[in-house]
């Protein structure tokens, strides 16, 4: 494994345990072992339902509603 790869590794684990904690970081990735989860399908299916800035300003403050982050989060499609 790569340096970049582990420091890509370290601040996901960081993130996903400074927003989730412990249980739910096991959890999550649990999760995404056991049901085989493809990020990348994943991933083109959403941006494949934005069809309109309309669509996605209204995905973007749904999602800002919910969302538990606090640090400073960049929107990337």
């Amino acid at each position: 494994m790569t340096e970049s790869s582990i420091s890509i590794i370290d601040r996901g684990m960081k993130c996903l345990s400074d927003n989730l904690g412990a249980a739910e970081t096991e959890e999550f990735i649990a999760a995404l072992l056991r049901e085989r989860f493809d990020y990348t399908e994943w991933r083109k299916r959403l941006v494949d339902s934005v069809d309109s800035f309309e669509k996605l300003d209204a995905m973007l403050d749904s999602s800002n509603e919910v969302a538990k982050f606090s640090g400073k989060a960049k929107v990337v499609l």
